[in-house]
């Protein structure tokens, strides 16, 4: 009997201490999250875009290079037709101004018309294209593509590292960061 009320009492007790845990302690969850580093820059349009160009709503960052064609410009497109045009921009992680002699306006064609067959009657990637060589390094990027999705509050919920065309990956990720389809 005495072993019965011992067990009760430390039952009691943990549930105590887990629902007064819930009510005081921090909730961990989304404002746990690494936020996407600040920045500010001109893209390949002439406008400047910043974090709060994509506040209070979900978003997608692409770190590539001018230079990466396949597997940058397909998962580009991937990502675009899987998820019908979702808020995105693409950084590029090369410090020089034009490398390989590719402007930014360059690259944003030549991934655009990746997917063409000719008739140009492939998709059209309404995002911009810019340079983020710090937000890369803040966020440790290592490799081209890596994809980066970002919740409505600034939080990094996913990094995809490398290509990515898999729909299930794609749309799962999206989701967790709050995105709908």
């Amino acid at each position: 009997m005495q072993k019965e009320l011992v067990a009760g009492a430390v039952a009691i007790c943990l549930l105590s201490i887990a629902w007064f845990g819930g009510l005081f302690g921090d909730n961990v969850g989304e404002s746990d999250l690494e936020p996407f580093p600040e920045f500010s820059t001109v893209a390949d349009d002439g406008l400047t875009y910043s974090n709060s160009n994509y506040e209070g709503a979900p978003y997608i960052v692409i770190f590539s290079a001018e230079w990466c064609d396949s597997p940058c410009h397909s998962t580009m497109h991937a990502l675009n037709s899987t998820l019908n045009g979702p808020p995105i921009i693409v950084f590029s992680t090369d410090p020089a101004d034009n490398p390989q002699g590719i402007s930014l306006t360059e690259w944003h064609d030549r991934s655009n018309s990746y997917d063409d067959d000719g008739d140009d009657l492939g998709q059209t990637l309404d995002f911009p294209f810019a340079k983020g060589i710090e937000q890369a390094e803040e966020v440790k990027i290592s490799s081209r593509p890596s994809i980066v999705f970002v919740n409505s509050e600034g939080g990094i919920v996913n990094i995809h590292k490398g290509g990515l065309s898999d729909s299930e990956v794609i749309t799962s990720s999206w989701e967790s960061a709050g995105g709908t389809l």
